[in-house]
Parts: structure tokens; sequence; C-alpha cells
């Protein structure tokens, strides 16, 4: 069994971050993640106040690196090059966790995990507000943010029949229609 003194918040958070990744946010639970430490569940109580906790924290660390890679790629990058990116970088994100992608994409109501909602909210707000995309009452950014979580929701389910090179370029030629809807009459005028 593994000492307390070698358990730390992060290890446990990492773990718990790895059992969400191969089972799912639905499937972990302290039992498991205690018999994975190889220490008592009570003692991961220590880090946590309850599962809604640890997944909350789990969230929030997930969500804070999501924002802080598209910050990295959308930086010194405007128009549709950053809209372009932000969409590559976000679905990258979702894809390679999986376990986790319900968190960005706020499927699971049933999960209490507040500060992760609350950080998510933010993460689309500081991404979106520089992208010109923050604006709800515009039909072409409702278009944007709907193709891609859309995209996004239908590849994790299994919807595509391709895969690699071929459903990468179908993302990006997606993508690059819902762009070109974000473009108003008035800025064709300017161009």
């Amino acid at each position: 069994m593994v000492k307390r003194r070698t358990l730390t918040q992060a290890k446990v958070l990492a773990t718990a971050n790895q059992l969400i990744e191969s089972k799912g946010i639905n499937g972990l639970t302290i039992r498991d993640l205690a018999l994975v430490l190889d220490v008592r569940p009570q003692s991961i109580y220590n880090y946590v106040d309850s599962l809604s906790d640890l997944l909350d924290q789990v969230g929030l660390q997930f969500v804070q690196n999501v924002a802080d890679r598209l910050t990295e790629k959308i930086t010194g990058i405007d128009g549709d090059e950053a809209l372009m990116a932000f969409a590559q970088e976000f679905r990258a994100a979702c894809v390679h966790h999986r376990g986790l992608a319900p968190l960005l994409l706020d499927l699971n109501d049933n999960l209490r995990i507040p500060r992760s909602r609350k950080a998510i909210v933010q993460l689309y707000q500081d991404m979106f507000k520089p992208l010109q995309l923050d604006d709800s009452a515009r039909v072409e950014n409702t278009l944007y943010r709907s193709t891609l979580f859309g995209f996004i929701i239908q590849e994790i389910g299994g919807f595509f029949k391709m895969q690699g090179a071929e459903l990468d370029e179908r993302f990006t030629k997606v993508m690059q229609l819902a762009i070109d809807q974000t473009h108003l009459p008035a800025d064709d005028a300017k161009n």
C-alpha cells in the first residue's frame, strides 16, 4: 500500500484523469481510484471532498490546459486563420481526451462541477470575443460554434466511416464553410 506521505493531490488528480480517459467520466469512482493508487478510499478524501469535487478539480485542470493551448495557437493571428486554428486545436483536445471531452462540450448535466462549468464559460468568452464570435445574436456565429461542436460530437460518437487524413480533410472543409459564413456582407465590401 502507498504510504500517505507519497500520495499527493497531483497524483490523485493525474490518476483520476487517467481513469476518466479509459472509463469515461461516469466510470470514475473513488473506490477504483483508491484501488489504482493502492490506498484506502478514505485516503482520497484528504485531497477531495467528494466524487463531484474530484471531477471538478480534474475538469478545471483540463479546461485550463485547453485554454492555454488555444491561447498559444491563436496568439498573433486573426481573422479566418484564427478561426481555423481555434477549431483545429479545440477538436484535437476533444479527440485526444475523449473521456474529458464531455466537459468541454458540456454534455453531462448530471455532473456537479460548478468551478469547471464557470471555467468553461470563461474559456468560451475569452476565446470567442477576440474572434468576434461572442455576439450570440449573429446567426453566423452560432453556425460556426454549432458546426464545430456538432462535428466533434459526431467524430467522438463514431458516426464517420472515414478516419485519419480523410477525416481531417473533411473537418477542415466543413469548418471552412462555416468560417466563410461568418463574413457579413459589409465585410466583403471592405475586401
